[in-house]
């Protein structure tokens, strides 16, 4: 692992792994260590950069011969429901009680990992405990929120997100299985437009789009969808 120094800021390089993403391929990542308070306004310029957070750590991927990774955000005062986004939301009209809160629960982390159970079996995060969890909402100087989704008193959805000056980054959502004959993921992600919206954000962060994966297909279905490419953002 190499380190790099640039505009202050400590970034490292990590090892060469395979990609999770796309078969006969290897990633590799530049990442920074968010642990200074007063440099957290430099986050939403590196978000609109390309980088992405995980618990305290802000990465981006800087593989060799591949550049399938393009940043995808959604203009969510351009957006417009498909015929299918309508669809969706009318399977789930009226279902569900939603609360935003700043809080990791107990049983958030339960439906976390049911979650990971029956959709990522195979996943390194199955090994993550509760505190593990939690820090996932603690990145100095970050505005972490996550939006519940409620059913009958019981918790089926949640979706924890950055709150930035000018967008929402989606960091994770997850739900139980309940509810996948309604489309449940996606509608979590149209609503999250809509809040976003509500709140006067421009822009709703989905993470990275992998041309070619299946796992990734969904995030370029809504349209007013902008990929970073050449470090510009372009409509697809």
């Amino acid at each position: 692992m190499n380190k790099i120094n640039k505009n202050n800021h400590d970034f490292y390089l990590s090892n060469t792994e395979p990609c999770p993403y796309l078969t006969n391929r290897d990633e590799k990542k530049i990442f920074l260590i968010m642990n200074d308070i007063n440099k957290s306004n430099e986050y939403e310029f590196l978000i609109k950069n390309g980088f992405r957070r995980s618990h305290n750590i802000l990465y981006n991927q800087v593989c060799a011969n591949c550049n399938s990774c393009r940043s995808i955000r959604i203009n969510v005062n351009e957006f417009t429901l498909s015929k299918s986004n309508k669809r969706i939301l009318n399977k789930n009209k009226n279902l569900f009680i939603k609360k935003l809160s700043d809080k990791p629960t107990e049983e958030q982390f339960l439906l976390f990992k049911k979650y990971l159970k029956f959709k990522h079996c195979d996943s390194e995060m199955n090994e993550m405990n509760f505190d593990d969890y939690c820090k996932m909402f603690t990145p100095p100087g970050i505005i972490t929120k996550i939006y519940e989704y409620y059913y009958k008193d019981e918790l089926v959805g949640c979706v924890i997100s950055d709150f930035l000056e000018g967008a929402l980054s989606m960091v994770y959502s997850f739900y139980t299985d309940s509810f996948l004959k309604n489309s449940f993921g996606k509608y979590i992600i149209i609503d999250h437009f809509r809040l976003a919206k509500e709140m006067s954000k421009k822009y709703v962060y989905l993470g990275y789009w992998v041309e070619g994966s299946s796992k990734m297909d969904y995030k370029n279905s809504f349209n007013s969808s902008e990929v970073l490419i050449d470090n510009t953002w372009t409509s697809i």
